[in-house]
């Protein structure tokens, strides 16, 4: 088995990486702590004070719990996660996808005119990755080297394509922490920085012999390439909310 990575390093991580945990203590905390007697009156104040939501997104469904700072701004927490595999022939090449999302958020939130329109500006910390597995039951070209295997499974390629975490920043109206049901409408970017990508040859000992270390680097300076300009993840989200 050959193996290479990107141009940085992949780390192996636990599901739940550190960050993940120590983003929603840290946004627990600080909810937690605005909930003083202080700017709880002033949150009152409004008919609002403490929120929870549902909502599905590009980021897949998550709940937030959001708390109110007064009239014009508030602060929320998220979870999100999805999961969805499939599998397709092309052109004699079976290939096996598997796209996993996972993310923590801690947002804030601000109302200009008092109302359910807001800016947001956070940080989103992610475990999104597509991991894919191509199984060639003809000839395939690998760097430049043209590899022929003789049966289905004489030669497999795994390859993971990893989205990083990054700010974020956005618009939408709905206010999680205002009093009653509320729908949410939210529009943004996250500045992930391009895919990690790697990738793995196994198989067959004659077909990999014939496979030099250049052509694989090769195949990943080609895909990471064609994603290099893919460093802005989009996020689109509608859901509904409750305040107490």
């Amino acid at each position: 088995m050959k193996s290479v990575k990107g141009s940085r390093e992949k780390q192996e991580l636990p599901p739940m990486k550190s960050g993940s945990f120590r983003l929603i203590v840290m946004g627990s905390l600080i909810v937690a702590g605005l909930s003083l007697p202080a700017i709880s009156a002033a949150a009152d104040k409004d008919g609002a004070g403490l929120g929870i939501g549902l909502r599905y997104s590009t980021l897949g469904g998550g709940v937030v719990i959001g708390k109110s700072l007064g009239k014009n701004f508030s602060v929320r927490v998220g979870l999100n996660s999805f999961s969805e595999g499939a599998t397709e022939e092309i052109d004699g090449i079976q290939y096996d996808a598997d796209l996993d999302l996972s993310s923590t958020s801690l947002m804030f939130d601000w109302y200009p005119f008092g109302g359910s329109f807001h800016f947001t500006a956070g940080y989103v910390n992610s475990d999104n990755e597509l991991i894919g597995q191509a199984t060639p039951t003809g000839s395939v070209n690998i760097g430049g080297e043209i590899v022929v295997p003789v049966t289905a499974g004489d030669l497999v390629l795994d390859g993971n394509i990893q989205i990083g975490s990054g700010p974020f920043v956005g618009l939408g109206f709905g206010n999680v922490p205002e009093k009653g049901f509320g729908l949410v409408l939210e529009a943004g970017v996250i500045r992930s920085g391009a895919p990690d990508i790697s990738l793995e040859v196994s198989g067959d000992a004659t077909l990999i012999a014939a496979i030099d270390q250049a052509d694989i680097d090769a195949e990943i300076a080609a895909m990471q390439g064609d994603l290099e300009e893919f460093d802005i993840f989009p996020v689109i989200a509608v859901g509904f909310s409750y305040g107490f």
